[in-house]
């Protein structure tokens, strides 16, 4: 077998990087942030350390790639499927709520290692810009779905980037609150009432389902 072009070899790096997004995430889930080392994830993948950080420059990079698939690629995946459920943006937005209730719920054991790493925003400046972007992404993400019913006529006009922040804000001070008491949030009732808020402040007509 002839060996590997580079061309090639850049085909398969993101394949590699993703396959090592899982064990990172169960490593960083377990032990947290500031516990974990990369030859934990070096171990929970069956690699060597020095695979991963062939792919990853460092700790910091590997859990900013792991947050974000947990943070955007899973939410555009929803979206994705929102926009085949109805023409409707409201139903577009239930199901999204819906979607994002059940995935906060599964994924509850990684807000620990999320909230762990938020604290470097201010100390180091790749990470605020990471996140920055992260945050960015999804934002404009959710704004496109409620521009949608603004422009459909269903929904009444404002500013579409600062509803979609406001969201976005609700489920990050939701999870601070589950931090605090675990058995105080309930994913999939407190994204269906906050919908449903939201609702009543955009849809044109508040009877409307």
């Amino acid at each position: 077998m002839s060996p590997r072009t580079k061309a090639q070899i850049a085909q398969l790096r993101p394949a590699r990087r993703a396959q090592l997004l899982q064990p990172a995430n169960i490593v960083f889930s377990r032990k947290g942030f500031h516990a974990a080392n990369v030859s934990d994830v070096a171990a929970e993948a069956g690699v060597s350390q020095g695979t991963v950080y062939h792919y990853f420059d460092s700790k910091e990079d590997l859990f900013m790639a792991v947050f974000e698939a947990w943070e955007t690629g899973n939410l555009n995946r929803e979206v994705l499927a929102a926009m085949d459920v109805s023409t409707s943006a409201s139903e577009r937005l239930r199901y999204l709520a819906h979607a994002v209730g059940e995935y906060m719920t599964l994924t509850e054991e990684f807000f620990p290692a999320s909230l762990e790493f938020w604290s470097h925003i201010h100390r180091d400046a790749a990470i605020r810009e990471g996140i920055r972007r992260i945050f960015a992404e999804l934002r404009a993400t959710v704004a496109q779905l409620i521009q949608d019913g603004i422009d459909q006529g269903e929904f009444v006009s404002i500013d579409s980037d600062v509803a979609a922040a406001l969201l976005i804000a609700a489920y990050d001070g939701l999870m601070l609150q589950w931090m605090a008491d675990p058995q105080s949030v309930n994913w999939q009732t407190a994204s269906g009432t906050l919908i449903e808020l939201v609702f009543h402040g955009l849809l044109k007509n508040p009877d409307r389902s």
